[in-house]
């Protein structure tokens, strides 16, 4: 492959590993990193690196990474192994009749909306510009647009994929049917993906943004969280995540922002009412008196997932973790407290950042998505809401990575304990938030899971994506195989 194979002395090896945007990958040091441009060569990649492992056991291990999503250490790069960087790939982009767009999975969402907004069309994708395109639909994130269309992965039109043997498929709803399903929440358990069809859908600017509230007001936004996630029938239009948040500049006190998008938009809706309980509530500036106390305005989703993206610092130590229960504000209640008590010997530390975002995810979202997924049956119960945590620190606190999840997995299961206790806790965890102690694919229904085996099993008989690509989150084993 030439020059497409680049290795630790190159330019273009430590700008790839510089770029991930979670400084734990940075830190990982690959034997060379191969930088496509074509699915041929990625096929060229694969089955190489296929066949060297029945050579040589449980050798040439090698990572996948795409536009970035995912923080943990080794979700996309590997120690002393090979990375496939998808980030030269082509993509074909909007198609004529603006049904469909073809994108990398090394694309950020921001590119996606950027090249769809002027055409006043858009596609389920998501929230925070900059994150990769790849990670977020094989793992069936979710969008603004999500009450109205469902998860990510249910818009997807077809998967350009490389299989272990080198062989490069197109999956969709007529031609490897299985296969299609599987990706859509499958991450890389199955091929290399080197292009992703998106169906778009009308869509023109809409009002939204952030709201700004004293900490004191934590309870009646709660409530109000619960109000909107259980409220018949849900209104398809309203998106709302409300998030805590500590960190240095807020000087080890806790602030609320409220992101709140109402997507109607012929015509967009100022103020709908059903925000009203949030946006009725007492607001502040975290920025100081001159600052103002909120960013709502009828805008592109261009502008506002960049929006959104501003409010993190990229360039850290990161954690994510994910945890769900039914809808509760006494649990919310509850799960900041135990929080709170968590990271209390953190805070001081220099470029300490936490966001604990509650989201909510009505039945509605899987009432509308298409069946044909991966996710199987989501044992919720009906509504629900999920925890995303977001927590980091400056890059040279490495000594406290194992400290932190530690600490975090203590927390999630004490907060399983509470929520066990009030009749709220729930199995499920998004793939796409989830750290990499977690099990997300295991929380799925045991059928789910034996149908993704024997899709693996089928299009990858030597196992090559369960055994020689460690990052990510492996298929689970059931009933003891």
């Amino acid at each position: 492959m030439g020059d497409k194979v680049v290795f630790p002395n190159a330019k273009a090896f430590s700008q790839s590993v510089g770029s991930y945007w979670s400084l734990k990958n940075t830190e990982i040091h690959p034997s060379c990193i191969v930088l496509p441009s074509s699915a041929q060569e990625v096929s060229e990649a694969v089955s190489t690196l296929s066949l060297g492992a029945t050579v040589w056991k449980d050798r040439c291990q090698f990572a996948i990474r795409g536009g970035g999503h995912t923080p943990w250490a080794g979700a996309a790069n590997i120690e002393q192994g090979i990375v496939i960087d998808t980030s030269n790939l082509p993509a074909a982009g909007l198609s004529k009749d603006k049904k469909t767009i073809t994108v990398s999975p090394s694309w950020t969402w921001d590119q996606v909306y950027s090249t769809l907004d002027p055409h006043n069309v858009s596609t389920l994708g998501g929230r925070v510009g900059g994150v990769g395109v790849g990670g977020l639909v094989t793992g069936c994130g979710i969008s603004y647009y999500s009450p109205r269309y469902g998860f990510t992965c249910d818009v997807v039109e077809n998967f350009e994929v490389v299989l272990a043997t080198g062989d490069i498929v197109n999956a969709n709803a007529t031609s490897h049917a299985d296969l299609f399903k599987a990706l859509r929440g499958g991450g890389n358990n199955f091929g290399v993906v080197t292009a992703i069809t998106l169906q778009t859908f009308p869509q023109g600017k809409f009002w939204g943004g952030q709201t700004f509230h004293p900490f004191s007001t934590r309870k009646a936004n709660f409530k109000a969280l619960e109000r909107l996630i259980t409220t018949h029938p849900y209104d398809p239009y309203a998106h709302f995540i409300n998030t805590l948040v500590i960190n240095n500049m807020t000087f080890g006190n806790w602030i609320i922002g409220n992101s709140l998008q109402y997507t109607a938009s012929d015509p967009p809706v100022p103020f709908p009412e059903v925000f009203k309980p949030m946006t009725d509530l007492p607001r502040f500036s975290p920025f100081g008196p001159l600052a103002p106390d909120n960013t709502l305005r009828i805008d592109n989703i261009t502008d506002f997932t960049m929006e959104y993206a501003s409010l993190f610092t990229y360039k850290k130590r990161w954690l994510f973790a994910s945890i769900a229960f039914g809808p509760s504000a006494e649990m919310m209640e509850t799960f900041f407290q135990l929080a709170n008590r968590t990271v209390a010997p953190f805070t001081s530390l220099p470029g300490f950042q936490l966001s604990i975002s509650y989201q909510p995810l009505p039945s509605v979202m899987s009432e509308r998505r298409g069946s044909v997924d991966s996710l199987g049956p989501i044992q919720t119960g009906g509504d629900m809401w999920f925890v995303h945590w977001g927590m980091a620190v400056d890059g040279e606190y490495s000594s406290y990575d194992k400290v932190f999840q530690n600490a975090v997995r203590e927390l999630f299961e004490e907060a399983g304990r509470e929520a066990e206790k009030l009749g709220v806790k729930r199995s499920y965890v998004p793939m796409t938030y989830a750290d990499g102690w977690q099990d997300p694919i295991g929380t799925r229904s045991e059928g789910t899971i034996r149908e993704m085996w024997e899709t693996s099993r089928k299009y990858d008989p030597l196992q090559v994506f369960q055994k020689q690509v460690p990052g990510g989150f492996k298929l689970p084993k059931v009933g003891g195989k």
